[in-house]
Formats: structure tokens, sequence, C-alpha cells
């Protein structure tokens, strides 16, 4: 009888046992598999293309306050610089501008007039100035002619009364003693002689009271009189100089509050005529024109965003002043403003490169570098991240206002810091 060899049964078991190795050996190198996927992934974030030059049109002014759109370029139009972008109705601005000229011509004839009834002031101050010099010169020299001639002359004049007076005492004293000799030798009649005597009595008494009455008068002059007169005059003197300084003060006063009222004038008839000026400059703004080459969007861009709701200007919309109608935005300068997050704050550093994509042009792929990150939070916990776009052909395929994706690659782990 022959018997098989048991070894042919046993060549499976030693090929599985051949295959189960490899398979032992894969599982203990697992833990190297594990280092690898502990090794920090990149970081990822998202941001939107903006444009380095951007500017927005408003309706500037101030003189008018309402703007009605007659015709704005399509969204996303492109214009060349200095090509209109923005036509207002100019209706209202026409009315306004027709009144504040009425009105500032008015304004003219009325200033005219001020500046007139000025001169005609000034002309008569000056002849007020010149009467008050006169008076008080007047009285000035009404007080030198008292002292010097009026007060020396009443003193003479007073001792001339008397001495006058005592002359003709005199005189009637003699007139009586020569009578009174003539008629010892009996020339004439008894009755002529008492007529002749008595009448030469009556001289001389009346010579005798007017003598009294001067010396009276005249020591009342020297001691009242004169003293009263020369008071009178230093008096009418000081009151002069009184008025003459509050004539000149008035003067000054009434003449500085007119300048200053002129001033006045003068500054409102300037202000309204700089109005007209701004509102004649107002009007001719009531087209929009761009200045740069670039494409016209709706509405205003917030860190390089349109807004998520889409534009209802049309026409004979209405506008408040400084309201953005519309941003024109540079195609070919743009960079990437990043909202980053706390998480990523510690991740993402000024001066370090990252991979760009942009979803809505596949075909692009490019380099970018941090050009900064703020270090406090714009709202709420956001954090303000500027990319800067490295130069490429492949730019011109770009938008702003794009969504794109920056990869930043991962940090290295100490542990490959201490390998290296």
């Amino acid at each position: 009888m022959n018997v098989r060899p048991r070894h042919g049964r046993c060549l499976p078991i030693a090929l599985f046992a051949l295959l189960v190795s490899p398979l032992s050996g894969f599982a203990q190198d697992e833990p190297d598999s594990a280092s690898d996927a502990s090794k920090p992934t990149p970081v990822k974030v998202t941001g939107v293309l903006e444009a380095i030059v951007a500017h927005e049109l408003t309706p500037d002014g101030e003189q008018i306050d309402a703007w009605v759109v007659k015709r704005i370029l399509p969204h996303g139009s492109s214009v060349k610089i200095g090509e209109p972008v923005v036509w207002f109705n100019t209706e209202d601005a026409e009315k306004k501008l027709q009144a504040a000229e009425t009105a500032q011509r008015l304004a003219k004839l009325a200033f005219d007039d001020e500046e007139f009834k000025y001169g005609q002031f000034l002309s008569a101050q000056r002849l007020d100035r010149e009467a008050a010099a006169r008076a008080i010169k007047k009285a000035r020299q009404d007080h030198d002619q008292f002292v010097q001639v009026g007060r020396p002359r009443m003193v003479r004049s007073a001792k001339y009364n008397i001495e006058s007076s005592i002359a003709s005492l005199e005189n009637a004293q003699e007139e009586l003693h020569q009578l009174e000799q003539m008629y010892k030798e009996d020339d004439l009649t008894e009755e002529s002689e008492e007529i002749v005597l008595k009448r030469a009595k009556r001289a001389v008494e009346s010579a005798e009271y007017r003598l009294a009455g001067t010396k009276i008068a005249s020591d009342q002059m020297l001691k009242r009189g004169i003293a009263e007169q020369a008071a009178q005059q230093a008096e009418s003197l000081a009151r002069a100089e009184l008025a003459n300084q509050q004539t000149v003060r008035d003067l000054a006063s009434a003449r500085q509050k007119r300048e200053i009222e002129m001033m006045k004038a003068r500054a409102a008839f300037q202000e309204q005529k700089e109005k007209l000026e701004e509102l004649r400059e107002e009007r001719r703004r009531a087209v929009l024109k761009s200045p740069i080459n670039g494409v016209v969007l709706h509405g205003k861009l917030t860190r390089g965003r349109i807004s998520e709701k889409p534009s209802v200007l049309t026409t004979d919309s209405k506008l408040t002043a400084n309201q953005v109608i519309a941003t024109v935005v540079g195609p070919t300068k743009l960079q990437v403003r990043v909202d980053l997050s706390e998480t990523n704050l510690s991740r993402v550093k000024a001066g370090q490169s990252c991979n760009v994509s942009v979803a809505a042009v596949p075909a692009f792929a490019g380099t970018g570098v941090v050009k900064s990150v703020s270090r406090v939070p714009y709202a709420g916990s956001k954090y303000d991240c500027v990319v800067a776009l490295k130069r490429s052909k492949q730019v011109g395929l770009l938008m702003p206002t794009m969504n794109c994706t920056m990869e930043f690659a991962p940090a290295e782990t100490s542990k490959d810091n201490d390998a290296k």
C-alpha cells in the first residue's frame, strides 16, 4: 500500500505564514503613520479681492440738499478717466441758482447804499470834529482873554471910576468955593446968589454921593465881581473841555460802531457771494465723472465687499448730500482683505507667505504676503488682515469683490526644530 507524504498538506500553511508575516510588519509601522497624522495642517482663510485704488462718487454739496438721478451707468460698466458716470436732474438747482442770483443783486444794491451812507457818515464826523475843535478853541481863547485882558481892565476901570468921582467932587467943591468968594464982593443980587450957591451945593452933594457909590461899586467889583467872573470863565472852560472830550469820545465810538457794522455788512455780503459761487459750482457738479480708469460698482463697498442687497438706484432716485451713489474701482492693482478670527490670529503673521486661489477663476494660481494684521478687533472678534498679491500675469483675470481662499503653510513643531 502506497502512503502519500504529509508535507504536501503543509504547503498551504507555509504559504499562509509567509503572507501573514508582511502584514505583521506593516502593523508594527503604524506608529510612524500616526506621527504623520499629528503634524499641523495648513491654515486656510477666506477673504475678498479689494481694489487698492477706489473712488466713491457722491453728490457733494451744501446748497443743494436733494439730488435726483437722471441717468447712471449700469453696474459693472468699464469707464475711462473723465467719462461721465452719473447725471443728476438740474431743475431744482436751476431754481435755487436763479433765486440766489436775484438775492445777490438786491444785496449788492443794499450794500452800495450802505457804503454811500458810510461815506456821508465819515464826512459828517469830520465836520463835527472840526466844530468841536473850534468850540474848545473859542472857550480857551475866552478864558485867556479874561485872564490876560478882561480882569486887569476891570481893576483899572474900578480904580478909574473912583478917581473920576473924586475929581468930579473936587471940581464941584472948587466951583462952590469960587462962587462963595465972588458973592462976598456983592457983584450979584442976593436972590441970584442964593440960586447959584444952591446949585453949586447940590452939585457938590451929588458928586459926594456918586463918589460914595463909586467906591462901593468898585470895592464890590474888586472883591467879588472879578472873582465871580474868573470862576465863571474857569467853569465855562472846564465845561467846554468836558463837552469836547465827550464829543470826541462819542465821535470815536460812533465811528467804531459804524465801522463794525460795515465790516459785518461786508462780511455778510461776501459770504452770500461765496455761497452763490458754491451753488454755481454745485450746479456744475450735476454730472459726476470717473477720476480713474476702472469699473463702476453701484453703492458703497465695505472692506472691499459689495452689499448683499442689490442696488435699487434708478432714474428719478432721490439722494442726499454725501451719499455714496457708486464706487469706481481700479481692477489692475488688487489686494486681499481678510476678516481674521481669533482662532487664526496666532497662526497668521505679517510677512508670512501664502497660496491664493479664486473659485470664480479656477485658472488663477497666485501667491501673496501678509502685509498687516491688526492686534485690535475692528468689530466683535474680527481682526483686520491685508494680504498683498505678488505680481502675476494671471492677476488680470481677477476682479475686485471676488472671494478667494488663502492657504498658509503649517508652522514647524518644536520637535522638528530640535531635529534641525
